[in-house]
């Protein structure tokens, strides 16, 4: 069977996906910032995290490179803090849990000091807190209205 996706690092190209697919309300649902994202917020932001050393970023694409979604980890004394949001056109179609490992993989190649990667999920968003657990992240308790899940190497 074909690979029906892969993953590489975000480009300058991406901006304006990453920008649309971030507004969306059912990604603004489950964020910890649920406002919408203003135009002249998000290029600051986009290029920071280009640019910083600390940020590893990956977009999710199909065989055309069409954008499907975004994985980006900030590192903070070798853990990593994890984001992703995928497509409607994707979810549900059983490429969260392979497109997850696959970015923890390359985040680990990548960033060897990397020891652990942490996850915070909105009580109310099963969906992600089954995709955590799925792929091997452990519960470790609840922070205000987030459930924290923990990957180690």
């Amino acid at each position: 069977m074909e690979k029906s996706f892969f993953i590489r690092k975000a480009k300058d190209k991406d901006m304006e996906e990453v920008f649309n697919l971030s507004n969306q309300d059912y990604v603004r649902k489950y964020s910890i910032n649920k406002e919408k994202i203003k135009w002249e917020d998000h290029i600051s932001w986009f290029n920071n995290i280009l640019n910083e050393n600390n940020n590893v970023f990956y977009v999710v694409t199909d065989s055309t490179d069409q954008f499907l979604g975004q994985i980006r980890y900030k590192i903070t004394d070798n853990i990593a803090a994890i984001s992703i949001s995928l497509s409607h056109s994707i979810i549900g179609k059983g490429l969260s849990r392979p497109l997850l490992l696959e970015s923890i993989e390359k985040l680990f190649e990548e960033k060897n000091e990397v020891n652990e990667i942490v996850a915070y999920v909105s009580k109310e968003n099963i969906a992600s807190a089954k995709l955590f657990a799925n792929a091997g992240f452990l519960f470790y308790g609840e922070e205000k209205d987030l459930a924290r899940y923990i990957y180690s190497r």
